[in-house]
């Protein structure tokens, strides 16, 4: 009597259960898609957070082993300096241009107004005019 019961009910209302099946299985397949990329981005933030421990506690060793040994140096002055761009009484900076600045005409002679063409011409009228 249960089964014939089933039966009749499957036959009057079986359109009705594989349309109610279909959007269960469409629901439960959205909910697993949902929590797979949840864990996935889950992962990625761990390694994430993991590259970022790894690179503090590198950053971390580099100065308790390498900066800080300079630091006690007798030279942590000369590291310091050199760190912040300052330059000592006796450092210069030298700058070499390929072709003299319009202000700087007056001072050359006619054959150093020529344009020089490669840096290793320049190169050579620096060095001359340092010496001379």
């Amino acid at each position: 009597m249960r089964k014939e019961y089933i039966q009749k009910i499957v036959t009057r209302h079986g359109n009705k259960i594989k349309v109610f099946w279909w959007i269960f299985a469409i629901i439960v397949m959205l909910i697993a898609v949902k929590t797979y990329v949840n864990y996935s981005e889950i992962v990625n933030e761990i390694d994430s957070v993991n590259k970022n421990i790894n690179a503090v506690e590198q950053e971390i060793a580099y100065a308790e082993k390498f900066y800080s040994k300079y630091l006690d140096s007798d030279y942590s002055m000369y590291f310091l300096s050199h760190k912040n761009n300052v330059l000592f009484d006796w450092e210069y900076i030298i700058k070499i241009s390929a072709t003299p600045k319009e202000s700087d005409n007056d001072s050359y002679n006619d054959n150093e107004k020529i344009y020089r063409e490669s840096p290793q011409e320049s190169r050579k009228r620096f060095i001359k005019s340092k010496i001379n």
